[in-house]
């Protein structure tokens, strides 16, 4: 094909694209509201890190509207999670370790019509005794309680909050056995290092925190946190290596509150890191469950970003916490 003959070619189509709608007029699709989630058990082969291995993965698909974009997992009942994600939605997650009833999908409260920057959850947290539940947001940073209905009781943007990152808020926030709140913001203000703030109650009560600084792992930002049977925090990490398509890198780490003074540094240690061996996804969301005799699970969920390159998959990681499985390696060396 000559060269004028391919000018022209792309000046039709130039044209085309340009055109008012002329040739083909489309109506959007309406909202479907309806769709099932379908749970797909993922494969999985022996994987390990630290003293963490890898239990099961599923990935997790639907056309519902509800659906995708988690950013927040808690352990709210039994046998039952709590999924949030960034478009206000929620997702009633059945253990799918234990049977296979289907997740149950739900607009939050007022926030089906509402924008991205007034309904933007990044983080859960709960109290066992009383069911209340708290989510933070970010763009708004703010932290709304609800009951155990989850019905909205109160909410408050902090002004300690009112200067952190637009899309880089409340992204980990844990109420600790105590009813202190530990909430730590995703931006770093410089490698590894983040702000973070200490409630000694609810947040909502208009309590002032305590500021001190959090301090994860160099190139990774904190993505959720849980509470550990023994009081420790666990904060979930990621890093974004740039391909195509992206790949995210995720960690585990620990942190004692215990250790929280005004205006210092606390510490992490790393528990694991989950490299190729284990599913590669954007893993936002994190929560712990105890599943008697020593055991701990861990279980993660990624935000698919919406986009149709990634996945949303729950991943369940046991911790043998009661030392038999060290003693066991000891043995067989």
């Amino acid at each position: 094909m000559g060269a004028p003959m391919k000018r022209r070619i792309l000046a039709c189509v130039v044209a085309l694209g340009l055109a008012p709608g002329t040739f083909v007029r489309s109506e959007p699709a309406p909202p479907d509201y309806t769709s099932p989630v379908i749970v797909t058990e993922l494969a999985i082969e022996k994987a390990s890190s630290g003293p963490l291995t890898l239990e099961g993965a599923w990935v997790l698909e639907s056309e519902n509207d509800h659906f995708g974009g988690y950013s927040a997992l808690i352990a709210w009942h039994e046998d039952e999670f709590l999924a949030a994600n960034d478009a206000g939605r929620l997702m009633h997650l059945p253990r799918l370790d234990r049977g296979k009833a289907p997740p149950e999908l739900d607009a939050f409260l007022n926030f089906a019509r509402a924008d991205k920057m007034h309904v933007d959850i990044e983080s859960l947290t709960f109290d066992p005794q009383a069911g209340e539940v708290w989510a933070g947001l970010e763009w708004a940073q703010e932290i709304i309680r609800f009951s155990p209905r989850l019905q909205k009781r109160a909410d408050i943007r902090p002004a300690e909050m009112k200067d952190w990152g637009g899309n880089s808020g409340p992204e980990a926030m844990v109420r600790l056995a105590d009813g202190r709140f530990v909430i730590i913001e995703e931006r770093a203000k410089s490698d590894g290092l983040h702000d973070a703030l200490l409630f000694e109650s609810d947040p909502t009560d208009g309590t002032a925190p305590m500021r001190f600084t959090y301090k994860g792992v160099r190139g990774f930002r904190p993505s959720d946190a849980a509470v550990l049977p023994d009081g420790r925090l666990l904060v979930l990490l990621r890093r974004l290596s740039l391909a195509l398509p992206p790949r995210f890198e995720t960690m585990l780490v620990t942190a004692n509150p215990d250790e929280i003074e005004r205006e210092t540094v606390l510490s992490s240690r790393v528990l694991a890191r989950l490299d190729t061996a284990f599913p590669a996804e954007n893993y936002e969301g994190l929560a712990v469950t105890q599943d008697g005799d020593g055991q701990l699970s861990l279980w993660l969920i990624s935000d698919d970003n919406f986009a149709s390159y990634q996945r949303t998959i729950l991943l369940k990681l046991g911790w043998d916490v009661s030392g038999r499985r060290q003693a066991r390696q000891k043995a067989r060396k």
